[in-house]
């Protein structure tokens, strides 16, 4: 007599003789996969769609500011990266930028890195800087939703470059 369970994983009864060509490995990910699929597929109990969780806990942050060279001048077409993420803005005639990123949630400061990557064509050569911008909750502009843990911003981060003394 047939256990329902091991035929499901495993196909025929073993002494049967039939229906055990599939490998136990197979006959899981088969099954599995149906079940998969049909939560997957699911509506809430008030019929909405199921909400995707899919994420990691982060937070929004913008940084915005200046750079200037010793005199005061502004310095255009620098280069702002915040280290290790794909965020990053160039600064514009004025010298000012204004850079979205990202941090994960236990991260509280994001590392800001200034680089001249145009040479003299905007007034000199600059020496790369980088900058640690911490965030607080007096930098909150808006509240967690989700996997978001909110959003920061910080202005005034104002940055000075000396000239690259590699000339």
């Amino acid at each position: 007599m047939r256990t329902p369970v091991y035929s499901l994983l495993f196909g025929q009864h073993p002494h049967s003789g039939f229906g055990h060509d599939k490998t136990p490995k197979k006959r899981l990910s088969l099954l599995f996969a149906r079940l998969g699929f049909f939560t997957a597929c699911e509506k809430q109990k008030n019929g909405e769609p199921p909400t995707a969780m899919y994420g990691t806990p982060h937070v929004k942050i913008w940084v915005g500011g200046k750079v200037t060279d010793k005199t005061g001048a502004p310095i255009p077409g620098i280069e702002v990266l915040q280290q290790n993420s794909p965020y990053k803005a160039l600064t514009g005639d004025d010298g000012s930028y204004e850079l979205p990123g990202q941090l994960f949630s236990i991260e509280t400061t994001a590392d800001i890195l200034f680089t001249d990557t145009d040479g003299p064509s905007n007034g000199g050569e600059f020496a790369a800087q980088s900058v640690p911008v911490e965030f607080t909750e007096a930098d909150r502009v808006s509240e967690a939703e989700g996997w978001c843990g909110g959003s920061f911003a910080r202005t005034g981060v104002d940055v000075t470059l000396e000239e690259d003394a590699q000339e």
